[in-house]
């Protein structure tokens, strides 16, 4: 189909003539477009790459000044690596991924698989590509070597933006200013971008706490752990483990009501006493991979509401600073890696007017982003239901027709962006 090889002819044609001619392809990029995208988490590096893959001069500002990805794991369904496939990481995110087998819903006590989604051989028929669960840090390393440290500025906290009829600028602390023909703010949900577009308002506290953690494999495998990816959910409440980091590691999140702690932080630190307390009588797998832990962080969780304006005129938002979102349909960075290449895509069909592309980009993502949303929320409320009502009709459900909880996810996982943007 066309659609499938259209990213990929605006791409790999340009990487074969970079190897052959590396002057003359220097010359085209300093010619091209020039994109300022602001901060270098998933989403920011994810559009630079998608970006300079189809012959824009791309260029990524973060405020840090030491790249090093915080954080945990994270679940990549098939909309998402589809789309790094499509950017040449395949060989890379097989070599730091792990294909869990399933997804495995069960009772917080007992351990009974409830309900269960197919993953490995099966998802990638159903999906049309493979499921990962990676580190994040190994995800951002992946991408910030396809994007070249070059096109990475550290060191650059953005304060302010402005633009005018031909380019937009970011403002940095030190009195640095960067111009170009585009400005991306990909710069999280604190985005100081997003302000500029939209004006400034607050993100939405969601009164629990994510402890979140790192356990040795070999305590996962003494547990008995599978190669699957495993949802405990009991009241008000829930623990999702995997393995990453090929297989090196057992990444948990576990998600308890909150005392009212609020710093949205990936380092806040937690104490592992804490974190076992709210899991007391919890199944004995959950309470080994805690206890097992080196180092927990705490998070506190929070999004925003959709937002009807991504663009004001040549400044755009993504990921994070457009669409924050919970993570109980493990979709933010998703829907960030999505954002990346339906830019790009965006950008590439309609080179002559950058402000309309940017319009066609937001317009194209604004319902899907929204949607996964609000899905999101609900699928928080509903797998850490305290009401015995709602636990045993979700339980009868999952257990009388197993092909529900997949079907649950094929609008997510099966979405391919390029073909949605060329539909669109």
């Amino acid at each position: 189909m066309r659609w499938e090889r259209s990213f990929v002819h605006y791409c790999r044609p340009q990487r074969r003539r970079r190897g052959a001619n590396v002057a003359r392809s220097r010359r085209r990029l300093e010619a091209s477009m020039r994109v300022l995208v602001v901060g270098a988490g998933i989403g920011g590096l994810t559009a630079a790459l998608a970006l300079r893959e189809s012959g824009f001069d791309a260029h990524v500002y973060e405020q840090a000044r030491v790249l090093r990805e915080v954080g945990a794991g994270l679940a990549l369904g098939a909309n998402a690596v589809r789309v790094l496939h499509r950017l040449g990481l395949a060989e890379a995110l097989r070599t730091v991924g792990v294909r869990s087998e399933s997804w495995d819903f069960c009772d917080w006590q007992s351990g009974e698989v409830v309900g269960r989604v197919p993953l490995g051989d099966a998802g990638e028929i159903r999906w049309g590509a493979p499921f990962y669960n990676v580190h994040r840090a190994d995800l951002h390393d992946v991408l910030r070597a396809a994007v070249g440290e070059e096109h990475i500025t550290l060191g650059a906290y953005c304060v302010s933006v402005d633009q005018d009829d031909t380019g937009a600028a970011a403002v940095f602390a030190d009195g640095r200013r960067e111009r170009g023909d585009l400005l991306i703010g990909a710069d999280g949900i604190h985005s100081v971008v997003r302000e500029y577009v939209t004006g400034p308002d607050l993100p939405t506290w969601w009164p629990q706490i994510a402890w979140r953690g790192l356990a040795p494999a070999a305590i996962g495998r003494e547990v008995g752990l599978e190669m699957r990816q495993h949802v405990f959910f009991g009241p008000d409440a829930l623990f999702v483990t995997y393995y990453v980091s090929s297989g090196r590691l057992v990444n948990w999140i576990g998600c308890t009501p909150s005392d009212g702690w609020r710093e949205e932080s990936w380092s806040a630190r937690g104490d592992r006493k804490d974190a076992l307390v709210p899991f007391e009588g919890w199944h004995h797998r959950v309470r080994a991979l805690i206890a097992g832990t080196d180092q927990v962080f705490k998070w506190a969780m929070f999004d925003r509401p959709s937002l009807e304006t991504w663009t004001k005129s040549r400044v755009a938002l993504l990921g994070d600073a457009a669409h924050p979102m919970m993570p109980f349909m493990a979709q933010g960075a998703a829907q960030s890696i999505e954002d990346a290449l339906a830019l790009a895509c965006c950008l590439s069909a309609d080179r002559d007017d950058p402000q309309r592309a940017v319009d066609t980009y937001a317009s194209c993502r604004r319902d899907r982003a929204a949607a996964l949303q609000a899905a999101s929320r609900e699928q928080g409320r509903d797998l850490q239901s305290s009401d015995p009502a709602e636990v045993a009709a979700r339980n009868t459900q999952m257990r009388q027709s197993p092909d529900a909880p997949t079907a649950r996810y094929d609008w997510a996982w099966g979405y391919d962006v390029e073909r949605a943007i060329a539909d669109h």
